[in-house]
Parts: C-alpha cells; structure tokens; sequence
C-alpha cells in the first residue's frame, strides 16, 4: 500500500464509512479536489482504492497524489449520479473525464409556463414546466435552428407578460404573417398552443410526423373554406419541406438515434454526435473532453453519457455507440428510464448501414480533435491566463475577457468597440460594436459609462454568461464610470481593472495609484494584445462611420450620385483609406463612375484645391 494512506487522516475517516449510495472526494496535500467518483456502496468502492495491487493505471496514478479523503453520502443511486455531474463541475477535477466548458452550452427554451410560450436561446435550465432543447456545441449553431423556427412557425419573437391590458397595435412580423399576434389579443390560447406543439414536434425531430400533421390541416381549413388559415399551413408545410430537403437521408427504415463515437491524445478527446430524425441527418455537434489520459474508452463514453444526457431535453429510441457501457453509464440509462419512462436501446453494429455511419462520426471526431489540437498548439494562453489570475487576485483563470474601447475625432461620430477573448484566444463572435447615443462632443468617461451598461443589460436580460474579467482601455475616470455601470446594472462584483496606454499601468478599481508589471511576460503580453485588438477593431468602426457620414454628404451634394453608386463606393473604401483621401484614379476604378464624376467627388472633398490632370493620375 502507497505510505499515503497510512495518512492519520484518511485511517480515521474509513472508521466512518457508510455502506450506502453516494460521492467520494479525493484530495492531495494541498487539498485540491483531484477525482470524484460516485458508489452504490461508498464503504465497498473507497476501500477498493487502498489496494496494493491495481490493475487501473488511472488507479495508481491517483494512489500517489491522494492525501485526503471526503464523501457525501445520499438515499439513493440517482441522487448520487446528479450530485457527481454537480461536483465535478463545480471542482474541476483533472483525473475525471469531463465535458471541456460544459457550463457555457446553450439550450433552446420553449417557456412553457407562460400562457403564450416564445422560444429563445438560454444557459440556465429552470425547473419551472418550460422545455429545454440541447445542449448545442456553440451559440452560432443554437441562433441558426433558432432563426428555422422563426422562418417556419408564426410563434411570438418579444419578451414581454402576455395577455396585455390593452393591445397593442401590429408588428411586421404580424403583417408579414410571422407572428399569430398573441399582443394583440387575436388568437386564442388553444390556437397558440397548437403551433408551440408543432415546434416541440419539429426539435424532437419528428418531422415526418410534422408534415402530415400540417398538411391535414391546411385540408381541414381548405375544406371549411377558411382560406386564410389554410394558407397560413401552406406556407409552414413549404419552408419546413424545403428545409428537410437539406438534410441527407442516411436510414431507409427512418427512426430517431444518436450516433457517437470519439477520438483521443494524450489527455484531449472529442465526441461527435451525429443526431439522426426519421431517418434523415438532422445536426453533427462535437463536444471536447478533458481528462481522457489513462481513462479506458468506457468509461470516457460512460462520463460523456452522463454530463451530456443528465441535462439533454430530448432522449431519441436508440443510440448507436461501438462498445458497451461502465456502471455509470449504465446508471444514466436507468436515470433516463424514470425520466421518459422508456429505456434507450444501445446498439453495436458489426457491419450494414448503421456501421457505416457510425466510421463517418469516428473519422469526424478525428478531423475535429486534429484540427481544435493544431489551432491550440503554440498558442496555449494557459500560463498567461493563471498569471493573470495571480496579478488581478482572481479566484480562477479567466475563461472570458472583454475589453472596451471609445473612439472618436475630436468628439465627433463616437463609437465604441468590445471584443472578446475566450481561453486567451480572440472570439470574434463575441466582438461588438457601439454608436454612442447618449454624448456629444468628448467626455470618454460617460461614454464608457454607456457601453458598459448597455453591454452588462444586454447579458443579463438574455440570461448570457457575464465575463470573467473586463478591460477597460483608459485610465481611473474611465475605470469609475464602468465600475459605476456595473453596480446599475446589477453586477457589483465583476473584475474590472484599467489599462493606460502611456506606460501600459494597470489600473484597479478605488484606487489612483497604478501598478506596474513585467511588460515582456505572457500575462501583459495577452492584456496588450486584447487593448491591441480593441483599439483596432473600434478605429475600424469609427473609420467606417465617417465614410459613411462622408458619404451621406456627398449624396446631397453632387445629384449624380445615387443610392447604388454610394453602396459602392462604401464597400471600395470602408477600410484603411477614406474617402475624403483618394484620388481621380482611384475613384474611376469603382464601377459606374467615370471621369467627369470622379472629378466632382474630388472636387466637393478638396474645394478650392486644383484638380490634377488624370492622365498623371492614372499613371
């Protein structure tokens, strides 16, 4: 037996064991939580750890880190399989194979408890009768099957407590037959509730179902001469048929299953899972692990199992897998049997078409991990992000920052700009541009102030995960309005911190004196970096805004240039080189613009200058 385990400690705590279900914590010496596990029997699995002999490498890899032990026992297996997926998120443990970010996966919401449900994209699951849909591998993916529903269904697209007290008048999605127009008081709940259950019908994938469901009623309505509902059916049935004719029919037998399969290196995994409805290919999401090195293929599945189908919304009939499940996959299935009241079949093809697409998720996983390994390699912002953490005293590495820029010409057409990086990396979804509303002239300041709330707002009505650092490019008056908006808007506690340009100090809120730090190590050169970015993506914004200006003048002012040679000339120079700077030759390379017209823009930026001859020009 490993001298560990003669620990005081842990032999006094085995006195204490319990033969009942439950979750066991071990620690190392600096009581860092290193591996969760769940038991049937706590007193029978803990005690088999304290073994000599372990055939599982993962086992004695683990044996010599342990020091201390923990346990939390509960009444029953399923309890304990809830609080391990809770606790392992909760502690990050670096021996147990978890889904990478699993806490930043979004769902789709159908808000059933309201009377008039919406459908919206969301992190936080709420035990309150609403259904979820997902989890999505990213936010871009969950908008776009988002934006098909809002295309086919005529489902309401506002935030707001319905009935009203008194209607409001029509939207364009009313008018334009996008919306039923429950604010207006014009359909009725059980008329409402008939296309909500048409959208739970299509995320489950039954879209076969669906479509002859649609199509009975538009046959109804045509029959009762209601033209106008029959219509309205026509249409959902032709955009929901032109979207599954998008999707590739990979099962003659139709059927609903979830096909996965993964790949692994050293400690780094991926699952693809390729989700089949009706036999057609609906969606492919690929999911990163952590912690696979020294796991067996069952149990990095058995742990997929469980953090993906714990929260899932919707379980299909059968889930194709290429070998069998540990305990605590098997624990999962029972799970979702009193969940659903049906057990999900697993299956094993050894050949046939079934097989075949299970090698398509296999080598997708492949291509994914090579591909997330080689955009990681060389720029790993590991040690930049836990410096970071240390200088900004931080209770873990940030996993999100933004920061904030203002710019303007001499107070003129101020904008802002927010970008993100995520894990150290730019995020350019999560870049951001602002026209500011509420300042003229320069005031910076009140400037940030606004951006800062209204980015903030924006977050936390959406129910969207708060970022774990803000940079605030500018100094300590800069760094007050944004901390002020910050405490408006609800968050209080979120990191802040300011980054002058001059001597590139660090800023902390309170406080007017700055600090300095090694501006060469990697946490600085990552905060240099994301200022770098900031700046340049706001002067970008701010260049195009003028040209735009720039261009709006024009039109008033030379009656030759209309809306589409505008467009133009907006897309030729909305990048490094305004307007107002080019020449006669550079204008006449934009299409539709020749000579004569080339020289009445030169002339009406450049008046009472000479316009030089075009034959120079050219040359």
């Amino acid at each position: 037996m490993p001298e560990v385990f003669n620990h005081s400690l842990i032999v006094e705590k085995l006195k204490n064991l319990t033969g009942s279900p439950g979750c066991y914590l071990w620690k190392n010496f600096e009581g860092e939580v290193i591996y969760v596990g769940k038991a049937k029997n706590l007193d029978k699995r803990i005690r088999n750890y304290l073994k000599e002999k372990q055939s599982d490498i993962k086992t004695r890899f683990l044996q010599r880190e342990i020091y201390d032990l923990d346990w939390i026992a509960t009444s029953t297996e399923k309890e304990a399989l809830i609080l391990e997926a809770t606790l392992i998120k909760k502690h990050n443990p670096r021996y147990n194979v978890r889904l990478k970010d699993d806490k930043k996966y979004p769902y789709l919401c159908v808000s059933l408890s309201e009377p008039f449900p919406m459908v919206f994209v969301t992190r936080k699951i709420k035990d309150n009768g609403d259904r979820y849909f997902g989890p999505y591998t990213d936010v871009k993916t969950t908008r776009e099957v988002l934006d098909v529903i809002h295309r086919i269904f005529p489902i309401r697209k506002t935030k707001q407590v319905l009935p009203l007290p008194k209607p409001r008048r029509p939207c364009l999605n009313f008018q334009m037959g996008r919306c039923l127009g429950p604010c207006q008081g014009t359909v009725s709940k059980e008329e409402y509730a008939v296309v909500v259950n048409q959208i739970i019908q299509f995320l489950e994938g039954k879209k076969e179902v669906l479509a002859n469901e649609l199509t009975k009623r538009m046959d109804d309505y045509s029959t009762k001469l209601e033209f106008e509902n029959a219509a309205r059916y026509r249409d959902m049935l032709g955009r929901l048929q032109l979207f599954r004719q998008k999707q590739t029919v990979v099962s003659m037998d139709g059927g609903d299953e979830d096909v996965i399969a993964f790949a692994r290196k050293e400690d780094e995994g991926q699952v693809v899972l390729m989700e089949v409805r009706g036999g057609r290919l609906d969606n492919k999401k690929s999911f990163p692990l952590q912690g696979v090195q020294n796991s067996t293929e069952e149990e990095i599945l058995s742990s997929f199992f469980r953090d993906y189908y714990l929260g899932a919304g919707w379980i299909p009939a059968s889930i194709v897998v290429s070998f069998g499940l540990k305990e605590e996959g098997e624990a999962v299935l029972d799970f979702l049997q009193e969940k659903t009241g049906f057990r999900p079949k697993l299956r094993f093809p050894k050949a046939g078409e079934k097989k075949s697409l299970l090698k398509i998720a296999e080598k997708n996983a492949e291509l994914s991990l090579t591909e997330r390994l080689l955009a990681t390699h060389y720029r790993d912002q590991t040690v930049a992000l836990k410096e970071i953490q240390e200088m900004f005293r931080l209770p873990e590495p940030p996993h999100i920052i933004e920061c904030y820029d203002i710019s303007h010409f001499q107070g003129s057409f101020p904008v802002a700009s927010g970008v993100m990086f995520v894990e150290g990396k730019p995020f350019k979804q999560g870049y951001r541009k602002y026209n500011i509303r509420g300042y003229e002239g320069i005031n910076d300041p009140g400037m940030m102030h606004e951006v800062i709330s209204r980015r903030l707002q924006r977050i936390l009505n959406e129910d969207g995960v708060l970022p774990d650092l803000i940079v605030i490019d500018g100094g300590p008056t800069q760094l007050v309005k944004a901390c002020e908006a910050a405490v408006e808007a609800g968050a209080p506690n979120l990191p802040m911190v300011g980054l002058a340009k001059k001597r590139e100090e660090i800023y902390f809120p309170g406080e007017m004196t700055p600090y300095s730090f090694d501006m060469n190590s990697p946490g600085m050169k990552l905060l240099r970096h994301l200022r770098d970015e900031a700046h340049r993506f706001g002067v970008e914004h701010h260049r195009s805004r003028r040209n735009r200006e720039a261009l709006n003048s024009l039109i008033k002012e030379v009656p030759d240039i209309g809306l589409k040679r505008s467009k133009l000339l907006l897309r030729s120079f909305s990048g490094q080189k305004k307007i107002e700077d080019v020449n006669i030759a550079e204008l006449m390379k934009v299409p539709g613009i020749g000579e004569s017209l080339a020289e009445k823009i030169y002339k009406h930026f450049h008046s009472g200058t000479t316009i030089p001859e075009t034959s120079n020009q050219i040359e």
